[in-house]
């Protein structure tokens, strides 16, 4: 058990302690159907917003089609 324990300082620990773990820049992730249908899966072990769960949210290809019909329009 101890060295579960000590696996875990040396690997996590190192984080939780580190000031700038904050500020650090993580990788981009693509949310696509995928990741929706994971979301859904998931949702019943771990809290989380209703909309989440549900997979309510946008993927990247519908975030990029609504942002470029919102370009196309011409305010009055």
């Amino acid at each position: 058990m101890a060295g579960i324990l000590r696996l875990f300082q040396e690997r996590i620990g190192s984080l939780i302690n580190d000031p700038d773990s904050i500020n650090r820049n993580f990788a981009e992730f693509e949310v696509d159907e995928k990741s929706v249908k994971k979301t859904q899966h998931f949702a019943v072990r771990h809290r989380c917003s209703q909309r989440l769960g549900k997979g309510l949210f946008f993927t990247d290809a519908e975030k990029k089609k609504s942002i470029e019909k919102m370009r196309r329009l011409t305010l009055p």
